[in-house]
């Protein structure tokens, strides 16, 4: 498989395109939850660095 440009613009569009799925099927509860999540873990990955 080639690497490059566009397998990261790819990687990208997918991951968008799942995240617009989960987000028509999940209730709102979920995203504030995994908001959470990801702030939590941004928090601890920038104390650490």
């Amino acid at each position: 498989m080639r690497r490059g440009r566009g397998g990261v613009w790819g990687c990208a569009a997918i991951a968008a395109g799942v995240v617009i799925l989960l987000a028509l099927v999940l209730p709102t509860e979920f995203w504030w939850f995994a908001l959470a999540a990801v702030l939590i873990a941004l928090g601890i990955w920038y104390i650490r660095c």
